[in-house]
């Protein structure tokens, strides 16, 4: 059973609950939320997996993908229009599933995206590194002194209102997603060495035995897109902007994905895409934009990746910043990271006590091997994520049947179908990478242990936190979440 119903509802003055400002129409908010996903990263680092798995029917995967989070975003995005806090996971969860488990949900989500985001960090500090010695001829640095810079930029931009750091996504996006349209539409215009194709769309192209695999790492590429609820204060209009955005990520990054994945493999031909996946994944989208394209291109790549990195950094910093912001507000964490910069309207605070956490890891994995830490933290951090997703589902069910006499302008469909559909889904993605979790972090049995056990002491510490609260601290427990509907 649920805790919330027992609960009174706290009643949450203007003054108590000082908002976030910004002006985010659905295009800003969905470039905001895509730039987590790294897209040009995942297309240069995670496509090569796929193929290598699935072959020539990697694609469908992609597919497979996007249809299971539209039926995610079904839910998700019915609910948002009766819950006030910009939390996501943490306001779902606790609308759902009571405010015992909202509140360990928003631990593990801070975890999910930190990690992430850290990896990312250190992967930038790499690619950075790289492009600064071999592309721009220039001196040679530790990754980690380009990862404290990278650091240093993001806490600035997130200091700031967040219209800035959106028109900085954008532009980084529009970039990124720009090179790859350009191999796209010339290789879907001349076809590969033999020819084009659309075999990778038949029936059974997929085999059955790697499906799961494959439809994991691709869920894995779309994180991110869940975000936009967080940034609910910030957002014009929030009741369609929330669930365009929602929408428009989850198409524009499933299509982009389908499409790029097909084209890839025809590039090198139906029988060898397979092949040149197993043999080089690090470097199958490079030397296939090279040989496309031309040498400028390879040149071009090299820095958009070191943008994207930036980019996915830069909405990291943005969505965790706005998880404590919310939990601060709620003083389920300590209140001052509540606080709202009085002229940007940011959670500056929160923001800032991010970038000192981000800079700690830096300088604490500063001596290990760059390569092998982002991986691990990365592919870690998706984990309790995709498990989010999944409680999230459980929780629109919920939400929806216990205000069936509140709320009558939505359909079974939205409320009942697609969410069983999403959690069926979503429910198997989190069984193989609990199953997985080794291949998803790097190949250490020992690392992989140590993270689940992280990962889920984070988890029960949060409901030990929260039943705390319940017992001794009820006027704070009533908050989380805060469950009052719009």
């Amino acid at each position: 059973m649920t805790d919330s119903a027992s609960i009174q509802t706290a009643t949450i003055s203007p003054v108590e609950t000082p908002h976030l400002k910004g002006q985010m129409g659905p295009i800003a908010l969905a470039l905001t939320v895509v730039a987590f996903a790294a897209p040009l990263a995942s297309v240069v680092g995670v496509l090569p997996l796929v193929i290598q798995f699935g072959g020539a029917g990697a694609p469908i995967a992609f597919a497979a993908a996007m249809a299971m989070l539209i039926l995610f975003s079904v839910g998700y995005t019915a609910m948002s229009r009766y819950l006030p806090n910009p939390g996501a996971f943490y306001a779902y969860i606790s609308a759902g599933l009571g405010q015992t488990f909202g509140l360990a949900a928003s631990f593990m989500a801070v975890l999910g995206y930190l990690m992430i985001g850290l990896g990312i960090t250190i992967f930038f500090g790499i690619v950075a590194g790289d492009l600064v010695t071999n592309t721009l001829h220039g001196p040679v640095l530790s990754w980690w002194i380009y990862s404290l810079l990278l650091v240093v930029a993001v806490g600035i931009l997130g200091y700031m209102r967040i219209d800035l750091s959106a028109k900085v996504l954008s532009v980084v996006m529009v970039l990124e997603i720009g090179i790859v349209l350009i191999f796209d539409f010339i290789v879907g215009r001349q076809g590969g060495p033999e020819g084009i194709s659309f075999a990778s769309f038949h029936w059974g192209a997929l085999d059955s035995s790697v499906a799961g695999i494959c439809v994991l790492f691709a869920v894995i590429t779309f994180l991110g897109f869940e975000a936009t609820a967080i940034f609910r204060e910030e957002s014009r209009d929030p009741r369609k902007t929330i669930p365009r955005a929602t929408y428009l990520s989850v198409c524009f990054i499933g299509i982009f994905y389908v499409l790029t994945t097909w084209l890839l493999i025809i590039a090198y031909g139906i029988t060898q895409a397979q092949t040149v996946a197993t043999a080089n994944p690090t470097g199958m989208f490079t030397s296939a934009m090279v040989s496309y394209v031309g040498g400028w291109a390879g040149d071009a790549l090299s820095i958009l990746v070191v943008s994207s990195a930036f980019a996915a950094v830069l909405s990291c910093q943005n969505i965790i910043a706005r998880y404590c912001h919310s939990l601060g507000i709620d003083e389920a964490l300590p209140a001052f990271l509540g606080r709202v910069h009085p002229r940007h309207g940011s959670p500056y605070v929160a923001s800032l006590v991010l970038s000192v956490t981000l800079a700690a890891g830096v300088i604490v994995f500063s001596g290990s091997d760059p390569n092998v830490t982002y991986a691990w933290m990365a592919g870690a951090g998706g984990f309790p994520l995709l498990f989010l997703m999944f409680l999230t589902s459980i929780a629109v069910i919920l939400f929806f049947v216990r205000k069936r006499s509140e709320i009558t302008d939505v359909s079974i469909w939205q409320t009942l179908v697609a969410p069983i559909l999403a959690a069926i889904g979503l429910g198997a993605a989190v069984y193989l990478s609990a199953t997985n979790f080794v291949a998803l972090t790097g190949g250490d049995e020992t690392t992989a242990v140590v993270l689940q056990i992280v990962i889920w002491s984070l988890f029960v510490s949060g409901v030990v936190l929260a039943l705390f609260y319940k017992s001794k601290r009820p006027d704070i427990y009533a908050k989380i979440g805060r469950q009052q509907l719009c």
